[in-house]
């Protein structure tokens, strides 16, 4: 080797003072140096599924296979939202009244008085993830779901039209404005139960005692939703004062003062503010505003102090250095929520701040500082102009050079745990899990009891886990985060374990219902898992292409070969497909098939999403 002599390393994204040009005249010439200049392979592609989809199917595996990573995104962004959890489960309702009424009844069964129970919601959910071909935006509802909280944990009765209206507002905004989402929440019934400022009224007295507005939700649309508790740049690492420490946000007389924004706000059908004409779709209707809170002592007796005026604040309100509604009258309330969701969306934090959670939420639980300035400055200005283009920020969380460079993923602390439901989905999809009938009823009550997690049902307002959860361990030395292991313990762990040898071992995936008493059982409308198509593959000759199959699939192959060659062994040591007259032996080939996922989903190279 000569002294002085370098290397210099061209492609893998080293494009440094190189330029390519195309015989086309393109510009895109650069992108043959580029990762994103070919086309990937399965395993590439599979990869890429498992950040965006619910769980990668094998013709999906082949269709990004054969028109690449980008054209799939712009397909999948072109869609229109498919499918409507709300008007499926009043679908639901009125099967199940027009089935009851079949014998006269006193008072008619309607779809608005069955007092439905909540896991009509899971019902409804997973047939729309399972029948939707939108299933980019089902990957990104669930990550906005895990951001903008709420449960079905709150006063909702039970009442499954709460969680249904609610997540199809996540749906039909997946692909939105974040400003429009921020409103539609904001407005939406499930919202203001939960974070109780359903019926919140202007600062009144009351016997001698000073009430102040609920200030619940006005904490948690800054803390939770949009700009975080401390100033950060626009790479998400937070900005710092003279004494180097960190700076906040907002204080507690801006919670006070955005508190008095929310007030006037009830249902839709209310004559007043606090009344309520109750049924089943009140949370299907945006709330209602009252601005001025009309006392009578008759029908509301312990209103009639005739300090409570207003249900809206009127005047000035002043937080996170802005003043608005200066002079304004309880009337003109709505203009002071207008004004005040644009402040909090303008807000230079909000940016890095939600892009890091759906880097997170899609891609890796440690993103680093450059991947988030990317992205910040994407939902900064979509390259039109406009502020808060989430279809322009999941495109650019999704093929940025930190989630496509498959290399990366071999570095410490890449990718992510795969949340619990998850995996499930993962399974489900990624064994093809058919209905003869297009009907799926599945509660999902395996899922849930056995790991803690199932959509809108988490624990609190700050999700199953936090975005900046650290556990004990090699991670807290390296200063590194893992949402996701914190809801992993001995007992989900464990329940993972047993409920993979109820879905696969005992080919029983789905938690299937009747809709109401006496119904007739719709064995179609349980489906099971069918390997008849892989039985040849499961035999020791084949055995090879079975696991490389199903690691393309549910892992990208991403399957150690230490842990491959324990799982070929395992199952080579299982009666072969073939009995001792040679004749096939279709109940070993189904064994050896799905005990070989069960070892697959087991590995740590499968639960760490790289």
């Amino acid at each position: 080797m000569c002294l002085g002599q370098t290397v210099e390393t061209l492609g893998q994204g080293n494009v440094k003072n190189i330029s390519v040009t195309a015989s086309s005249n393109s510009s895109n010439g650069i992108r043959t140096l580029l990762r994103d200049g070919y086309l990937p392979n399965h395993n590439a592609a599979s990869r890429f599924l498992s950040q965006a989809t619910l769980g990668p199917k094998f013709a999906e595996i082949e269709e990004v296979t054969n028109q690449g990573i980008e054209a799939w995104l712009n397909s999948q962004l072109a869609l229109p939202n498919s499918f409507s959890i709300e008007n499926y489960i009043r679908s639901i309702s009125q099967s199940i009244a027009d089935s009851l009424n079949r014998t006269p009844q006193t008072t008619p069964y309607t779809v608005q008085n069955l007092n439905l129970s909540d896991w009509y919601f899971d019902v409804a959910w997973f047939q729309g993830s399972m029948t939707s071909p939108d299933r980019l935006r089902w990957r990104v509802a669930l990550a906005l779901s895990e951001i903008f909280v709420t449960s079905r944990n709150s006063d909702f009765d039970g009442n499954p039209y709460a969680l249904a209206s609610y997540y199809d507002v996540l749906l039909d905004h997946s692909f939105g404005n974040y400003r429009d989402l921020l409103e539609s929440i904001t407005y939406h019934p499930t919202m203001a139960v939960y974070l109780t400022f359903m019926n919140n009224h202007a600062q009144a007295t009351v016997n001698g005692n000073l009430i102040f507005p609920d200030e619940n939700y006005a904490r948690e649309i800054m803390q939770l939703f949009s700009i975080g508790l401390y100033e950060l740049n626009n790479d998400g690492t937070e900005k710092k004062d003279v004494n180097g420490n960190s700076i906040p946000t907002y204080n507690n007389n801006d919670i006070a003062e955005l508190a008095k924004v929310f007030t006037g706000f009830s249902w839709h059908n209310a004559e007043y503010l606090g009344d309520r004409n109750e049924n089943e779709l009140d949370y299907t209707y945006p709330l209602k505003f009252f601005p001025i809170d009309s006392s009578d002592a008759i029908r509301r007796p312990w209103k009639s102090n005739p300090d409570i005026t207003n249900g809206h604040q009127p005047g000035g309100k002043t937080f996170l250095g802005t003043t608005i509604g200066q002079g304004r009258t309880a009337e003109q309330g709505e203009l002071d929520v207008q004004d005040a969701l644009n402040v909090i969306f303008n807000h230079p934090n909000v940016g890095p701040f939600i892009s890091r959670r759906l880097i997170q939420r899609l891609v890796t639980s440690n993103p680093s500082a450059a991947y988030i300035n990317r992205v910040a400055t994407i939902f900064n200005n979509n390259g039109n102009g406009v502020r808060g283009d989430l279809k322009a920020v999941v495109k650019g969380i999704l093929l940025d050079p930190d989630a496509r460079e498959c290399c990366k993923g071999d570095e410490p602390y890449k990718g992510k745990l795969k949340e619990p439901f998850i995996r499930y989905m993962n399974l489900v999809n990624g064994l093809n899990l058919t209905s003869t009938t297009g009907v799926f009823r599945n509660r999902m009550n395996e899922v849930y009891d056995k790991m803690e997690q199932r959509p809108m049902e988490s624990p609190t307002v700050f999700n199953f886990f936090q975005p900046d959860y650290i556990p004990d361990g090699d991670l807290k030395k390296a200063g590194k985060y893992a949402p996701e292991f914190q809801l992993l313990n001995s007992i989900t762990l464990t329940g993972y374990l047993n409920a993979l040898d109820e879905w696969l071992i005992d080919n029983d995936p789905i938690d299937y219902s009747s809709y109401f008493s006496g119904e007739t059982v719709k064995d179609a409308q349980e489906p099971e898992f069918d390997f008849t198509a892989d039985y040849l593959l499961a035999g020791n000759k084949n055995l090879p292409q079975l696991l490389d199959k199903y690691n393309m699939i549910l892992a990208h192959g991403g399957i150690s070969e230490t842990n491959f060659n324990h799982i070929k062994k395992a199952i080579e040591s299982m009666p072969d497909i073939y009995d001792a007259d040679g004749d096939f032996n279709e109940t070993n080939a189904e064994r050896r098939i799905r005990l070989t996922i069960f070892l697959m989903m087991a590995t740590p190279d499968y639960l760490i999403n790289r």
